[in-house]
This record gives C-alpha cells, structure tokens and sequence, in this order.
C-alpha cells in the first residue's frame, strides 16, 4: 500500500521517571469500600474495573477477626465511585493472605501469605483457570528468611520485585530490596537500593511506575508530616541502587498520622491508605501532570476518567513492541480495535499517537511502528484529520520493550 502522507515527527525528551504531577485534596472512598475494619495495600486491575484490597481484623474474614487478613475485591460503580465490596473466598484461608501484584492480563495474583502470628509464609502465584482459581504456588526467593520482609510490590510483567525487610545490611527498621527475574524465570537475590532511599526509619509500601523509572514508597526516616509519610524518588543511569532525593508528595496526599500503600495508575487517579481518621482506610487522590510554559504540547489530553465518561469504558492505550519490531500483534490489534469501536463516533476526540525512542535509536524503526498503527486505524474507521504522531526520546529498554502510547484531546 502506498501512503501519501507527510508525518511532522515532535522530538523532545521525556523521562516519565521525571514528569511532576499536581494532587487533588484525598478522598475517602465510600463505604461500600471502606469498613470498620482496616483497609490497606489497593491494587487496580489492568482494565480498571476491579479495585483489590486487604481487610485487617474483620468479623466477615475467612475464620472470623483474628484469624488473618483476607483479599477482598470492589467492582467499579460508574464513572469515579465502588460497589460493595466482597471476599476473595477462593484466595483466601484462615491465615493472611494479601495480593502484592497483578499480571498485565489479570490472570495472575501474586499474594504475600503469613501465619497468625505474621510469620511469614511466602510469596505465591495463583492462576485464574476459567471462572475459578488453581492452587497459589509458592514462588522460591533467594535471600528471603523467616521474619524479615514486612511488604512486597511485583511488577506487572513480572520481572521486578520490591521488598520491605529488615536484612542484615539494613539502615533502619526495614529498607527496600530489589530482585529481578532472570532468563531462567527465577529470583535473583534482593540487593539493598541504597542509602538515598533507606534511612534509620522504616521504608515499606513500595510501588513502582508503570515504566518502573519512579518509585513510591511509605518511610518514618525522611522529613514528613506524621509518623509515617509517602515519598517518590526517580531511578539514575538505569541503576537500582542510585536514585534521586526522595520528595515528600505534601499535605495533599499526606497527614498528620499514618500514610501509605500509594499506587498511581496512568495520569488520573492513585490510591492509598490512611488512619487520618483513627483507622486505616482507603481514599483516592485526583492526579494530573504539571504543565509549564515551557512544555512544548499545550494540548488538552483526557484524563482516563474524562474518557471513561464519554465512551462508558476503560480504554488500554499502551501498546508494547519488542526492540526493532514494527509490525502489530494480534492483541495489539484487537486493543485497537476496542478503541476504536469506542470512539469512532466521538467525532471531537482526536488521537496523539505517541513512540517511545531511546536516544540512539535509529528513527526509520519507529516511523514505521507508527504509520502501522495510522493504516490500521484508518482501515478500522478512525478518519486520518483525527491522528497525529509524535516520537518522544526515553532511556534505555527495560526487558526488550519499547512504548507506543496514545494520548486522547479535543
């Protein structure tokens, strides 16, 4: 096919690990969520539509009170709110059980279990087989014994894990670890990641980005608010061990009392939990990133709930290609589509089809990624007058993949 199309490629640099975000006031999500019980550690599931949680010392836990914490689940309601929450009686027993991560599909758990007592048992991975789920196994971790990690964060490819433990070269109370997945599928052994981030306190409650360039994290050592208070800091030179200073995320998000388990998903909305009110609940924060004037796009892009309330749908607009692959998968093609049929009647929604470049990178590969994309949506039915493209400069890959990311605007 030839195309008679002149593309205007944007270059500018982009560090996502580096963009500045502007906090709403937290809000405390409704009590279909929230209990008289404690509410820690949300985790959103990939399409948006299912918000994971753990209860603390509840009456309607598998067991009872005081037998563990369960895994409990609320079903988005609308546009911004959550239904009434429900026990994950398949995942849970009569000890504690807590989801640490989500595969990128949905269909894989990964869940930190311990004993009544809160010795800890493992980390383990259910499948989803059907409507049901197979018996979690545990997953080995070298370097891990019996008493040391408080928390854990498993990214959603499965290849990066964060521990909260206290090790034998720990600063403080607990420090963060970091183990990466090998070729072999195993787990390396966790390596402190520095004194940048650990501190005489405790670290715990880690998160990472969607890019895992940021990082998100609780900590009592770093100046703060309350006894507890949420920090961010940036990953340098593609290291694990060296970051930038943390940075407090202000009274915004903060308090005066405990604050934790932040986890930020695309550029609208993050999670977290707080007993600002004397028990651990779970409240939402509104995100959006900073502009300034010399932000070179002064496009208005949707946050994902704006396009959620025009389309009545949770849109995937994040696309991963392996290096120097130009051509579409079919689960690319099928999330295009999806699209598409969401919005090929919303005539005033434009599209900025966005290529992530490392810097020395030759460009005609991500020209070409980016006019596949322009030929399959045109044929799926989105006029060419509403897609533009830009290619934006990153760092290096992480595990193979490069980023394609289409950013929505009126």
């Amino acid at each position: 096919m030839v195309r008679y199309l002149i593309l205007v490629f944007a270059f500018f640099p982009l560090m996502a690990s580096g963009q500045d975000w502007d906090y709403g006031l937290a809000e405390k999500l409704s009590a279909g969520v929230n209990s008289d019980c404690d509410e820690v550690f949300p985790l959103l599931s990939p399409d948006g539509q299912s918000l994971y949680f753990t209860r603390v010392q509840c009456e309607q836990n598998k067991g009872g009170r005081f037998t563990g914490t369960d895994i409990w689940s609320s079903q988005r309601k609308g546009a911004s709110d959550w239904g009434l929450a429900s026990n994950e009686e398949a995942l849970n027993d009569l000890q504690n059980s807590t989801i640490v991560g989500i595969g990128e599909k949905g269909d894989l758990f990964y869940m930190l279990k311990t004993t009544s007592t809160r010795r800890p048992e493992g980390i383990y991975l259910a499948r989803r087989l059907g409507s049901g789920w197979a018996k979690p196994t545990l997953i080995p971790v070298e370097g891990i014994e019996p008493n040391e990690y408080f928390s854990v964060y498993i990214t959603p490819d499965q290849t990066a894990m964060i521990i909260s433990m206290n090790g034998p070269d720990s600063r403080g109370k607990e420090d963060l670890y970091i183990s990466l997945k090998n070729e072999r599928g195993g787990w390396s052994k966790p390596k402190n990641m520095g004194a940048t981030i650990n501190s005489t306190g405790f670290e715990m409650s880690p998160f990472l980005s969607a890019n895992k360039r940021r990082l998100y994290f609780a900590s009592s050592g770093h100046p703060g608010l309350g006894n507890g208070d949420i920090f961010y800091c940036d990953r340098l030179y593609d290291s694990w061990e060296i970051w930038s200073a943390p940075k407090n995320l202000g009274d915004r998000v903060n308090s005066k009392s405990f604050d934790a388990y932040f986890a930020i998903y695309g550029d609208s909305v993050a999670y977290f939990s707080s007993n600002r009110e004397n028990q651990m609940d779970l409240y939402k924060v509104a995100v959006r990133e900073k502009k300034t004037l010399a932000d070179e796009d002064l496009r208005k892009y949707l946050t994902d709930e704006e396009i959620q309330s025009i389309t009545g749908a949770v849109l995937q607009p994040l696309f991963y290609f392996d290096v120097g692959e130009t051509e579409l998968n079919d689960y690319q093609k099928q999330n295009l589509i999806r699209i598409k049929n969401s919005l090929v009647d919303e005539k005033e929604v434009k599209f900025n089809v966005i290529a992530m470049k490392p810097v020395d990178a030759n460009l005609a590969t991500y020209q070409t990624r980016l006019l596949n994309m322009l030929d399959f949506l045109k044929e799926a039915g989105i006029e060419g007058n509403r897609i533009i493209f830009s290619v934006q400069q990153m760092g290096n890959t992480q595990q193979g993949k490069e980023m394609v990311r289409i950013r929505f605007y009126k």
